[in-house]
């Protein structure tokens, strides 16, 4: 019996032209019954305000004072440095948040990144190990001073990366301006009584398109009884309104605010005999009403500078392919004496989803070329990194550029290939990802 996802499969094959037409309304139809199916699950949401309490604001110092008492007089400072190994029934979770969090924000080594509310630094920590430059900011002199020991007790400790401890005095962040990629807040913005004044000094302290990711407790966890005990201590638990967060973020500058759909706590068992009619819509409303739930339990939040428009420098998942061709000399070989140096024409078009960032910074994209010495059919690697040529301006999708390119002279006779490849240096060539070289041929005579 022929099913109706058969006909359409035909249609797509032999109906190339009509596809795109048929895709999209079916694409529409699905949209309006995807909707109406999970209308139970809608959960109402305001506007969002800029209003903050005074009485908060008003006892900022109070609050302050608090989280330093907290961690002076912890009965058991060890098990704050050996965070989150310590916590048994949590490490788990704090694994895949920390992962969540650097996924999130696109962290990459050599990344400059800020974590506002360190505690004792164990995720400034892992970012140390992973290769960024860290500044770990908190209201408590002492939980930076176990931080520090946490750090000098490591031995793969990267100390060249210079990772800075800053105390805070809950106003100004202790950091120059446009220092840094990322500013992270692990489960620490619900205890900030002044949330205005920190997001504007975020903003202040990012670069052009830098990221605040932070992982938050959700709805319920003012309530629960750990809150509850450290309420009494004077520690602040904020219940977070997140449009209110991005309400106030962009009131201080930053361009949009969104929600990453993860929810760490909840995991979805099937069977593996059921797989194939899960993914069809089996037993879905059980696993839609647990995620929903999950999703209000906790909160990964996105604030961002600058237009969120992908690009080389916050990479992540994204597709990175070009389109090159050699334009000249024709037929993409070329010939030329020992000691001379060559030249080509090369196009190169952007078939990424990615902006190409042209600049010397972060993101920096350029055309290079790797340098084989032909012999009897084979090809040995000469020079990796042969060649680099510059891109005017940063490329959009779909753009193709005409790039001229000095090639360096070749000393010693003999048949060579230039493999021209795109890459965004200190993280990838595009070659890595999928993208295919273009190859010309050499005569060195």
């Amino acid at each position: 019996m022929t099913s109706p996802v058969d006909y359409l499969r035909v249609i797509k094959r032999h109906h190339p032209r009509l596809w795109p037409v048929i895709e999209h309304s079916l694409s529409f139809l699905l949209e309006g019954l995807y909707r109406l199916a999970l209308l139970p699950f809608r959960q109402a949401q305001g506007p969002g305000s800029t209003v903050e309490d005074r009485d908060l604001l008003n006892r900022a110092d109070e609050y302050n004072a608090a989280a330093e008492r907290y961690y002076a007089c912890y009965p058991h400072p060890q098990a704050l440095i050996d965070k989150p190994f310590s916590d048994p029934g949590s490490f788990p979770n704090h694994l895949i948040r920390a992962g969540t969090v650097m996924a999130a924000g696109r962290i990459q080594p050599g990344d400059t990144v800020v974590e506002v509310g360190a505690g004792t630094c164990w995720l400034s920590h892992f970012l140390n190990r992973y290769g960024c430059r860290t500044v770990a900011v908190d209201v408590s002199r002492t939980a930076l001073s176990l931080g520090r020991r946490l750090f000098e007790r490591e031995p793969a400790t990267n100390w060249s990366l210079d990772p800075r401890f800053a105390v805070f005095d809950g106003r100004a962040l202790p950091i120059g301006d446009a220092a840094c990629d990322c500013v992270v807040v692990y489960d620490a913005f619900h205890h900030v009584p002044n949330q205005r004044a920190l997001l504007a000094e975020m903003h202040r302290i990012l670069r052009p398109r830098g990221i605040v990711v932070m992982s938050e407790p959700g709805v319920g966890h003012a309530d629960t009884p750990t809150s509850l005990a450290e309420g009494e201590k004077g520690v602040l638990e904020n219940e977070l309104v997140i449009a209110d967060i991005a309400a106030l973020a962009r009131a201080v500058g930053f361009d949009d605010t969104t929600l990453l759909a993860s929810a760490p706590y909840f995991l979805h068992e099937v069977p593996a005999g059921r797989l194939g009619r899960f993914a069809g819509g089996a037993g879905f409303h059980r696993y839609w009403h647990g995620f929903s739930q999950a999703l209000k339990m906790h909160h990964y939040i996105l604030i961002y500078r600058a237009p969120n428009v992908p690009a080389t420098d916050l990479l992540g998942d994204t597709k990175l392919r070009a389109a090159i061709e050699i334009e000249s000399p024709a037929g993409g070989r070329a010939r030329w004496p020992a000691g001379d140096a060559g030249r080509a024409v090369v196009s190169v078009e952007n078939r990424s989803n990615a902006l190409w960032l042209h600049a010397e910074s972060k993101g920096w994209t350029r055309l290079g070329g790797h340098l084989f010495a032909v012999r009897n059919g084979s090809r040995d690697l000469v020079d990796f990194d042969w060649l680099r040529v510059g891109f005017a301006e940063d490329l959009e999708p779909e753009r193709r550029v005409i790039v001229e390119v000095d090639l360096p002279a070749i000393e010693r006779p003999g048949a060579y290939e230039v493999d021209f490849d795109v890459v965004v240096e200190g993280v990838t060539w595009f070659a890595d990802r999928g993208s295919r070289p273009a190859t010309l041929a050499i005569s060195v005579e």
